[in-house]
């Protein structure tokens, strides 16, 4: 709850999921608001969770947004809060439907929280003329090093081995342990963009390791500057692959790629990380692919539900490494996010077209929101 809004008038916002930040010119805490130096309202700026650096939230307020946050999973109370808002944010899981952006009438731009878009309606924005953004390259370097330490923990047992210190009973157990290295295997990477190629990079310079690489729209050029080989069929690279790497995009092609099909394909006691999106893999075909000792192991940081429910098999498996969905949010990443989000937020509500827009055709079309600078 803010106290005055830059109106002078005291602004009430029901439900205690939501919290007025303020914007420049006001300082909401604890206290009453006090007044410093006015900027230019761009109105008000609705974020949909926290995000992931307050930063984001301080570079809106002294751009003049007026920012308001929901924290709430309730599509009704989000598409309350929209009625005057320009801007929306929002950070994955929760999901802006079609439904939710008709409810924001003066939307302008709707930012996502990362890479990802397929938590966004864009068809939907499209047709309203709301200019999508989303944030490019921020994950290359967390998330591949989480795929490499994914990768690490499940061939060096290091679940088992870190149980078992603990309790006191590895010692009895290490000798004949199947504990393998990474040097010299081979990898098959499924999506090789920004973080894919990076992966690709770490463990062939790091590890030696020889790489291939599924991505029917990649270009060549990236894969030969990787020092990737290119396979045109997922399945002619599959038997080949000692460990496999999913960092795609979410698209229809990538939904449900991966299933008990392709999981068989794979070599005895391979080892498979997804580091990209959770509706990539079948995760009930890759627990009883584990379960029946094909599989060696796992790492799995995105998920589809999300979280899983709390008694789905994985969950219990010991041969998988969980994370919850955070191989992007080291500290650096997560405050140049909130940057990012901030600015394209503030470019677009300024008439200035972001640096990163997803539905360009939205910016102008006819039926565009875009603020016409003066």
């Amino acid at each position: 709850m803010c106290g005055e809004g830059a109106n002078g008038k005291r602004r009430t916002v029901t439900g205690k999921s939501v919290e007025n930040v303020g914007r420049q010119g006001y300082h909401c805490g604890a206290g009453e608001a006090t007044r410093s130096t006015k900027a230019v309202s761009k109105g008000k700026v609705v974020l949909w969770r926290s995000m992931y650096d307050p930063a984001g939230h301080t570079l809106l307020a002294e751009g003049g947004a007026d920012v308001v946050v929901v924290d709430s999973s309730n599509a009704d109370e989000v598409k309350q809060v929209l009625h005057g808002a320009r801007a929306l944010w929002v950070r994955t899981p929760e999901r802006v439907t079609a439904d939710i952006l008709e409810a924001g009438k003066e939307l302008v731009v709707v930012s996502t929280s990362g890479f990802g878009t397929d938590n966004i309606d864009i068809p939907a924005a499209t047709e309203r003329g709301i200019l999508v953004v989303n944030h490019q390259g921020f994950g290359r370097v967390p998330v591949s090093e989480h795929t490499v330490m994914m990768i690490l923990a499940a061939a060096k047992q290091l679940l088992w081995g870190d149980k078992g210190v603990r309790d006191g009973s590895a010692w009895g157990k290490r000798s004949g342990l199947p504990i393998v290295e990474l040097e010299g295997k081979t990898v098959g990477i499924v999506g090789l963009g920004y973080i894919g190629s990076e992966i690709a990079r770490k463990l062939k310079y790091g590890f030696n390791c020889a790489v291939l690489a599924y991505d029917p729209y990649v270009n060549p050029r990236i894969a030969r500057l990787a020092g990737v080989k290119l396979m045109a069929d997922l399945h002619a690279m599959l038997p080949l692959s000692h460990i496999l790497v999913l960092v795609p995009e979410l698209t229809a092609e990538t939904r449900n790629l991966i299933t008990a099909r392709e999981l068989a394909l794979l070599p005895k006691d391979a080892i498979v990380v997804n580091t990209g999106r959770g509706q990539v893999i079948d995760y009930d075909a890759l627990n009883s692919s584990l379960d029946s000792g094909h599989l060696f192991g796992a790492g799995v940081d995105a998920y589809y539900p999300e979280p899983l429910p709390p008694h789905h098999p994985l969950l219990s498996n010991p041969k998988v490494t969980l994370s919850p969905h955070i191989a992007g949010a080291t500290s650096e990443a997560t405050l140049e996010l909130a940057r990012s989000a901030a600015t394209q937020i503030l470019a677009a509500l300024d008439g200035t077209m972001p640096p990163f827009p997803v539905n360009r055709g939205a910016w102008d079309g006819a039926r565009s929101r875009r603020p016409r600078r003066r």
